[in-house]
């Protein structure tokens, strides 16, 4: 009784793909990506070394998974897909605690693509990499249903048995197999897709870890070589399923925003009409998370783009470097800050506006 307690009071924010899983993902997910997107390959030891970030930053657990099975609808095909009618089907707490990871996934895209757009490829690489967390999350069967770790069929412990020990076990001799990825006209459409996938994997890991634990019930090397035995097919398709899935996102992305590549101008297009100097309304405005900022120049020189809270404490910088008249966008991700009013500030030698910014939660 005590081991179960023990157990059951581990955080299921513990519970993902293995570091080592995480980081597989993350770097075969280059593999599938096309030629016209080589320049991602320069960045590549970043966004596999920062997969594992969500594990560690300060963001909720629910992020990393959704519990489908909680809701009946997913399995006649008329679960609402769309937050915000999710929240009303279903109310808020429900949601938050069931999981919201394809949400999660979303939004991250939503902000891969504005930072693509606005040219901030520092921040593009910490979010590509942290999207393809959450990513992978979705597709480990055990992160979309409530039995996550067995608890509910007798079990327990499953979960790290599975994604951890036995795919790290593994995880050198796998290879993954030629394939295509596409442009997703609707990115949480597809996102559910290939969840129902994934799902029904759930019950093959635990029917597995019963027959395998039933041969060797100290879960030796005979448990996790049975395990393998029955299991490789479904994981290995699971693994490439995540990377060619987080290629294509991150592709929809791209296209997203226009092609952009590192190094490329910043601003959205040049004003021929003379643009005077001037700080226009964000859009969206109110935003959640990512918001646009737009802005004008009449002459050359330095120009700094600076983020305040609405008491005047500085929260960050979007743009130092030296611009050409013209007009600029710059994006913004709220994402972690409290909501409320926050005020943008542009900056230069000789001239200063300031506009509010409104971030709901």
């Amino acid at each position: 009784m005590v081991v179960v307690l023990i157990a059951i009071a581990i955080p299921r924010t513990l519970l993902g793909w293995g570091w080592q899983g995480h980081r597989f993902i993350n770097e075969h997910a280059f593999d599938y990506l096309p030629a016209s997107m080589s320049f991602f390959d320069a960045h590549q030891d970043y966004v596999v070394q920062h997969s594992v970030d969500p594990d560690t930053d300060p963001n909720p657990g629910y992020y990393h998974y959704i519990d489908v099975d909680y809701y009946p609808e997913f399995f006649t095909g008329t679960l609402p897909v769309i937050w915000e009618d999710m929240v009303a089907a279903y109310g808020y707490e429900t949601v938050i605690d069931n999981g919201t990871v394809p949400w999660v996934i979303d939004d991250w895209a939503d902000s891969l693509t504005v930072l693509m757009t606005a040219g901030q490829w520092a921040e593009v690489w910490q979010i590509a990499a942290e999207l393809g967390h959450y990513v992978a999350d979705s597709h480990q069967a055990l992160h979309l249903t409530l039995n996550y770790n067995g608890q509910l069929t007798g079990n327990y412990g499953i979960h790290s048995r599975y994604e951890t020990t036995l795919v790290n076990t593994y995880l050198d001799d796998i290879t993954l197999g030629p394939d295509e990825i596409s442009y997703w006209d609707s990115l949480l459409d597809s996102v559910f897709s290939y969840i129902e996938v994934i799902y029904p994997y759930v019950a093959e890991i635990i029917e597995a870890d019963d027959f395998a634990s039933g041969g060797d019930p100290s879960y030796g090397n005979d448990y996790y070589t049975t395990m393998w035995w029955i299991l490789e097919s479904i994981t290995v398709d699971a693994l490439q399923m995540a990377a060619v899935d987080l290629a294509s996102i991150w592709y929809t992305c791209w296209i997203d925003a226009g092609s952009p590549v590192p190094g490329g101008p910043v601003s959205a297009d040049v004003d021929e009409n003379d643009p005077s100097f001037r700080l226009l309304e964000n859009f969206p405005n109110p935003f959640n998370p990512m918001t646009h900022i737009r802005y004008e120049l009449e002459k050359s020189g330095h120009v700094t783009l600076d983020i305040y809270d609405i008491r005047g404490q500085f929260i960050t910088n979007l743009i130092s470097a030296y611009q050409l008249p013209g007009r600029y966008t710059a994006g913004w991700s709220a994402h972690g800050m409290e909501a409320g009013v926050y005020l943008a500030r542009l900056n230069t030698v000789t001239q200063a506006e300031v506009t509010r910014l409104l971030y709901l939660k």
